[in-house]
């Protein structure tokens, strides 16, 4: 809570300042590698059974386009307590596709069992 209370506390003030963002995921009004994180809460795999494997991968190359590094959390589908079906097979065809992918454990847990975070790397080119 007391996460979510400095994030909301912050965004008038980071809106103004231009450190937040909004777009649709596939489609980033932003240009190539303006940011060094972006980050994706609550969105991509919470909502696995409305969006597909394929809209996951885009939207996370999307993030990677934009900005070195990409951390999505939490990772589990539908505000359950288990990890997203999306999950693997999105990591593996990011691996495949030369992204660095890394589950990395967080400190909060908003959710019981949310308490993990993707990290994904775009490949260097």
């Amino acid at each position: 809570m007391a996460a979510m209370k400095q994030f909301l506390d912050d965004l008038p003030l980071g809106i103004s300042q231009g450190r937040y963002h909004v777009g649709e995921s596939q489609a980033l009004p932003l240009p190539d590698r303006e940011f060094d994180l972006v980050v994706c809460s609550h969105f991509l795999f919470t909502y696995s059974d409305l969006f597909s494997i394929e809209f996951h991968i885009d939207s996370i190359r999307e993030m990677c386009r934009v900005a070195r590094e990409a951390r999505i959390f939490p990772l589990l589908a539908s505000f359950s307590s288990r990890h997203s079906p999306h999950l693997a097979p999105v990591a593996r065809e990011l691996t495949r596709e030369g992204y660095r992918c890394e589950l990395n454990r967080v400190p909060c847990e908003f959710q019981k069992g949310g308490n993990q975070m993707l990290r994904v790397s775009r490949p260097e080119s």
